[in-house]
């Protein structure tokens, strides 16, 4: 049956269709929609399976192994930076294994679109030592979702899914065949302490030999199921090209345009590879060139005089592929000539660039303003976190931005580090309930004082509005009770759109930041403007327009406070685009020294 799925949809019915019945991980892009297409495709089908988010990563894998420990096939989800907070148990899990089945599904980002690094999952799974599967389309990541979870179950290894932003977000007609759906397991678990509760050292260095035996075993059914059986492609012409994920569109459609004499060989699991094998065809060509992102993952696992690729520095070290690079590392590589390489029209001008931005009426807007009009910046340090609030970067509320929770711990550091200045950091709930607990207990029982600002709108806002803890319980889960729990007060705002307010409550922090021995903590209580349930009767309704007499194009308004509706006309002068305005009236407050925003 042929369906039109974007590639997370595929992924998502190809674990339907493989018996995945526990599902779990934390939103990220480009990795969000696979958790909440699964859970769509549940209830479409009337199924019975677990699908839900976990705090962060680390915990969505741990719920996800030990189903697959129990017997059942299992899942987790996360995008590549994800995988950084769940490294701790994957390293441990890749010596002890399963018994039912794991993928590991890590949605890479190359080229930065919203990810704070390039970095490549694949090179993870070769430092974890489990296999690992690279789509190049949507109808590859729904197969090789059912070819990883068959492989999990046959090795009692996890079992890692790469795809790239480019194959997540890409939409294709699909081949499914649901004729083929594998019904869910019961979940056993049986006791084994030595292999589950195995401790170092006899316990893990048995395991370690199983682990290295496993592989070489993995390395040979890679080679006789998924690479001999391309190799009668093989033309035996001057160049080869090994290719992997997105790229191998790329150099097909090149080689192609150009009549390049070259042969494509595809490698679906570029680790662990069969490198004796491999290297073994190398003999019939002059050139073997790696085409691969992000990092050179295959490059590293071959040796040969004749390999070109990242490490030799002929195919391009950051960034995602296009047909431009491919032809380059082509020229550089001496297949063809320099002028043959791609060159994209050039503009006479730069088109005008369109930073990032906040909603309109989005309240973080006016919560960042009001902490650079209260700490002022000559005075102060901004920290902050991974969210939509990151976006205060376009009001220079936002100094520092690391990782995940990152906002609180660097708060501590610069408390010490520099005691002159006022610490304010900020961060969302859901960044706060994934990573941002453990640093405030640090922060409190080694009295850092700083400022803490929990900007909480009760859902996973820059990822698509997933639920958060607080939302899905509200009776149960509290931050401020969290807070409280850690060992510190906590200051509470009921956000208005009022800026004055705002303002009068980051004074009032001010205050009690001057007497503090300890983490001055709040939370505002905010809504996301996008999030119907919530803000549905929050949001205003005034309409403002800008006295062109008063205006002296000063740019505080869009240079401190940066709405969106806000710009320059003909004359020179600031307006507000009808169309674009949320009707919040934040822009009456504070903003303009001349008083130019009126109520029509």
């Amino acid at each position: 049956m042929k369906q039109i799925l974007m590639g997370n949809e595929a992924i998502a019915l190809g674990l339907i269709h493989s018996g995945v019945d526990m599902l779990s991980g934390y939103p990220g892009t480009p990795s969000s929609e696979i958790l909440g297409n699964f859970q769509k495709f549940r209830d479409k089908f009337k199924l019975e399976a677990y699908a839900q988010w976990a705090t962060n990563e680390k915990v969505g894998f741990e719920v996800a192994y030990a189903g697959a420990i129990s017997g059942k096939r299992t899942c987790a989800t996360m995008k590549q930076v994800g995988l950084n907070v769940a490294s701790d148990p994957l390293m441990s899990a890749s010596y002890i294994g399963l018994k039912g089945a794991m993928l590991l599904i890590s949605c890479d980002d190359p080229g930065f679109y919203s990810s704070q690094t390039e970095q490549d999952s694949r090179s993870f799974a070769k430092f974890a030592r489990i296999p690992v599967l690279d789509p190049s389309t949507p109808q590859e990541a729904y197969d090789m979702v059912k070819l990883g979870i068959e492989f999990s179950h046959q090795f009692e290894s996890i079992v890692m899914l790469r795809p790239v932003m480019r194959v997540s977000h890409a939409r294709e007609i699909c081949e499914v065949d649901d004729s083929l759906y594998v019904k869910a397991n019961q979940g056993n678990f049986e006791r084994n302490i030595p292999r589950w509760g195995a401790v170092p050292p006899a316990g893990r260095f048995r395991q370690g030999l199983e682990q290295i035996d496993r592989l070489e075993a993995i390395k040979l059914w890679n080679w006789e199921h998924l690479i001999e059986p391309k190799t009668h492609l093989l033309k035996g012409s001057r160049v080869l090209c090994l290719t992997s994920g997105t790229g191998d569109g790329y150099v097909k459609e090149a080689v192609s345009e150009l009549g390049i004499d070259a042969d494509i060989l595809k490698l679906d699991m570029p680790y662990p590879l069969p490198k004796e094998n491999l290297e073994a065809l190398f003999v019939k060509y002059d050139k073997v060139i790696v085409f691969e992102e992000s990092f050179p993952c295959i490059e590293e696992q071959l040796s040969s005089p004749k390999l070109y690729g990242k490490l030799t520095k002929h195919v391009h070290l950051i960034d995602e592929f296009s047909k431009d690079k491919v032809l380059s590392a082509f020229a550089k590589a001496g297949v063809i000539e320099p002028n043959h390489a791609y060159q994209s029209e050039k503009y006479n001008k730069e088109l005008p660039k369109r930073p990032p931005n906040m909603c309109p009426g989005c309240p973080h807007r006016d919560v960042h303003y009001a902490i650079t009009k209260t700490f002022k910046k000559k005075k102060s340090i901004y920290t902050s976190d991974i969210g939509c609030y990151t976006l205060g970067l376009n009001q220079a509320a936002i100094d520092t931005i690391l990782c995940m929770g990152a906002s609180i711990s660097m708060a501590s550091g610069f408390s010490i580090s520099d005691p002159d200045k006022t610490v304010v950091a900020t961060i969302g709930d859901s960044t706060f309930m994934h990573s941002g607990v453990a640093p405030l207990i640090n922060a409190v029982y080694q009295n850092h004082k700083f400022v803490l600002i929990i900007l909480d709108n009760s859902t996973t806002a820059m990822t698509g509005r997933q639920t958060t803890p607080e939302r899905t319980n509200p009776n149960q889960i509290d931050i401020k009770r969290i807070i409280e729990g850690c060992g510190v007060a906590c200051h509470e705002y009921v956000y208005e759109q009022d800026l004055n307010k705002t303002v009068d409550f980051m004074k009032s922090l001010q205050e009690a930041y001057k007497t503090a021995t300890a983490p001055v903590v709040a939370v505002v209580r905010e809504f996301c403007v996008l999030d119907k349930e919530n803000a549905v009767g929050r949001l205003g309704n005034v309409v403002v327009e800008v006295d062109e007499d008063k205006c002296v194009a000063c740019d505080s308004c869009i240079t401190n406070y940066k709405c969106p509706p806000m710009h320059y006309n003909d004359a020179g002068k600031m307006e507000i685009d009808p169309f674009l305005c949320a009707g919040c009236g934040s822009c009456l407050d504070v903003i303009c020294p001349t008083d130019a925003f009126v109520k029509k």
